[in-house]
């Protein structure tokens, strides 16, 4: 226990090899390829992120690594269409940059965005238990914290590799809106990501999973019920929340902890550049960046806090143009059945 919380940083550092993402044709990918195909889970390329950049000086060339911090929305339950996609190396997937009419059968992020090493942030309390933890870092997870972001983003052992980031931004708030049909979105106050992603000078890409929210059904607590004081409770005191719901089992649809059989599309979107340092008056280096923002009026109180807000527009600005680009697409079979559309909630 000691070397798990003490000295092993695999959780923070992202250093951990994904053996259980199985390559390609062995058993483990065999399984996965199973799972992904229950529901399905579908993955769109829709823009080139290319591991790394070269840039051209006077004397010389330098090659510098590129870093990605994608944000998926929306949470569902327990974001299985983000596991599905990112956790493993599955699910079907179809690249929209390819001029090629007929493309062969590709499966897995790593087929469409080859030049780059992959994590999904995770909630802390996931790598408290010896074993739990051994399995979320063999699957590529890494602690949400944020000297994650610090320590894996700045990691410059990359082998050629970009770095990438995945989080599930709208958090366990998000989970108990996740109501079927729907894209309910908690994510007008959440900048810590699009902060870290400034800090380590990385792109910030935004992710839809159309039918997420059709994976469970959840159920309505009144808000002065006393399960509703205990969702509260639970969300208040250990970091994730206790919503209703159900999915389905083996031998039974309306009742279990399976998640229904209904396609999940997860469509990766174009990357926004951070700000340049010349946007960032006076700094040096983007680790630098200090935003400062009063939480109770929103109001910026430095010149960091206000490139921190425009950034987080841009980035809602860049999540709403590629919900109304896609929900309509030939194979998005879930944005089409939707029944109300994309909302920011709180």
């Amino acid at each position: 226990l000691i070397y798990l919380c003490a000295v092993d940083q695999s959780a923070f550092q992202g250093t951990r090899t994904p053996f259980l993402r199985g390559p390609q044709n062995s058993l483990l990918n065999w399984w996965w390829s199973k799972a992904c195909d229950f529901l399905p889970v579908i993955l769109i390329k829709t823009a080139e992120l290319p591991g790394t950049s070269t840039i051209d000086k006077k004397d010389s060339t330098t090659t510098t690594t590129n870093k990605y911090v994608l944000g998926y929305h929306p949470h569902g339950i327990i974001a299985v269409g983000a596991f599905s996609a990112f956790a493993t190396d599955s699910a079907r997937s179809i690249d929209l940059t390819s001029s090629s009419s007929q493309q062969e059968q590709q499966r897995g992020f790593s087929s469409l965005f080859p030049s780059l090493d992959r994590r999904v942030v995770t909630l802390p309390q996931n790598f408290w238990t010896p074993f739990l933890r051994e399995y979320f870092l063999s699957m590529g997870a890494v602690n949400s914290s944020k000297n994650t972001f610090r320590k894996y983003l700045n990691n410059h052992d990359s082998d050629g590799q970009g770095k990438c980031l995945i989080v599930v931004v709208g958090g366990a708030a998000e989970s108990m809106v996740a109501h079927e049909g729907s894209i309910n979105l908690v994510l007008k106050n959440r900048r810590g990501f699009v902060r870290e992603a400034i800090m380590a000078g990385a792109n910030l890409v935004p992710v839809l999973g159309f039918g997420e929210t059709n994976l469970y059904h959840m159920y309505e607590t009144p808000q002065d019920s006393f399960m509703a004081r205990i969702q509260t409770f639970v969300k208040r005191n250990f970091g994730f929340a206790m919503p209703v719901f159900r999915g389905r089992s083996f031998f039974f649809t309306e009742i279990g902890f399976i998640p229904n059989r209904t396609p999940v599309v997860v469509v990766v979107g174009k990357p926004i550049p951070p700000p340049t340092l010349e946007e960032l008056k006076g700094k040096t280096c983007y680790k630098e960046f200090a935003p400062k923002i009063d939480r109770s009026t929103d109001q910026a109180l430095n010149e960091d806090g206000e490139i921190l807000k425009q950034w987080h527009a841009k980035y809602v600005t860049e999540l709403k143009q590629l919900y109304d680009e896609y929900k309509d697409a030939q194979w998005n079979l879930p944005g089409k059945a939707r029944s109300k559309s994309l909302r920011i909630v709180r």
